[in-house]
């Protein structure tokens, strides 16, 4: 067996968030819906395929796998196999880990295949954390302005260094400024992101402000409440990797609470996105990680509340006149972005597209 990618043109815009994520499998789709209709006929009009094409799939797949896909035969209530739930959530896990990746491959055929459809497109290069709205942005632009986001997923980090060496006209980073002492003077947050924010140099412009907290499983049966409840025996936890923005907010919250992070089973686990955190808790891989609500709510999963964190956009204070930069201000103000936020769990959208100045804004300037 081995996997070959494909890609196809899709009419119109990408879809909204909360959509299937970007690499699709026929089989494992059929898997999905089996397991969530309990039924194959039921699984079959949802896919909008007929039952004997689906049930000749799952007979011609076991018989290259070597094994069976359903616990039970044609005609009764239809539960997959053992084998089945391991190969799905074995799929839900790999590509919610290459999401940022799987867009920014998109991305760039979209770009060269777009270009070559319509040489007169602007062009605006971006590096940026990923957020489960940067594709409604790209879509807003491309349709209304005439303006194609080229996006690079990078780390908060990592966007800014990009900014500063020229790479690109916009970054995408995040910041836990409802809480100040996270982002006090001397904290990881400010030690990663505060060389690289420079008065005078730098705007920020509200995108969006999101919640993050513990992603458990569905009725959050260990009782998780607190970041202390990590330590306790039995709790196995999946952190986000290394110098990642939620990494470094979730590490000064761990030393506030005063844990160590030995004491936290699966703290060097590490995933490099919200939604392949979730997918480890929704498989039963880990009992808790650390991230977004909307990546809680794509699982089905449970979620406790810990802080709130606002996203920017960052520009130098020059690029802020640029006809493609006006575009993306006016698409952060208008009414269908805030709709579209809205219908993302966790997120607030209401002050999207305010300049902001980092001496009013960052708490290590106050």
């Amino acid at each position: 067996m081995s996997v070959k990618l494909e890609y196809r043109f899709v009419a119109g815009v990408a879809e909204a968030p909360g959509a299937p994520l970007q690499l699709h499998n026929p089989l494992l789709a059929m898997l999905d819906a089996i397991r969530a209709q309990g039924s194959i006929g039921k699984a079959a009009t949802q896919l909008g395929l007929s039952y004997r094409h689906l049930w000749g799939e799952l007979k011609k797949h076991e018989a290259v796998f070597g094994q069976t896909l359903l616990a039970s035969g044609q005609g009764r209530a239809a539960r997959l196999s053992a084998f089945g739930e391991r190969l799905l959530w074995a799929e839900k896990r790999i590509l919610a880990r290459l999401l940022p990746q799987a867009e920014s491959l998109a991305g760039q055929l979209d770009r060269e295949l777009l270009l070559a459809v319509d040489p007169g497109l602007a062009l605006l290069s971006a590096c940026a954390s990923h957020d489960l709205l940067f594709g409604v942005l790209r879509d807003s632009l491309l349709r209304d302005a005439r303006v194609l986001l080229d996006a690079e997923y990078v780390g908060s980090t990592r966007a800014l260094e990009r900014l500063n060496a020229g790479a690109c006209t916009v970054a995408g980073i995040h910041l836990p400024l409802d809480d100040d002492r996270l982002c006090r003077r001397g904290s990881r947050i400010h030690l990663a992101l505060g060389r690289e924010l420079r008065l005078g140099a730098h705007k920020l412009i509200r995108f969006a402000r999101r919640e993050q907290g513990l992603i458990v499983a569905p009725g959050n049966p260990l009782g998780l409440a607190s970041l202390n409840d990590l330590a306790r025996s039995g709790v196995v936890f999946v952190n986000r990797l290394h110098g990642c923005g939620t990494r470094l907010m979730f590490d000064e919250l761990l030393a506030r609470a005063n844990v160590s992070p030995a004491a936290v089973a699966g703290y060097d686990t590490a995933e490099p996105t919200h939604l392949s955190v979730a997918a480890n808790v929704a498989a039963g891989s880990a009992s808790c990680g650390f991230g977004l609500r909307a990546a809680a709510a794509r699982f089905g999963l449970d979620f406790v509340p810990l802080v709130h964190e606002q996203y920017f956009l960052v520009c130098l204070k020059g690029a802020l006149d640029l006809p493609a930069m006006q575009a993306v201000i006016g698409v952060l103000r208008s009414a269908d972005f805030r709709r579209l936020a809205r219908a993302v769990p966790g997120y607030d959208a209401e002050a999207a597209g305010e300049i902001v100045s980092l001496r009013r804004t960052l708490p290590w300037y106050k």
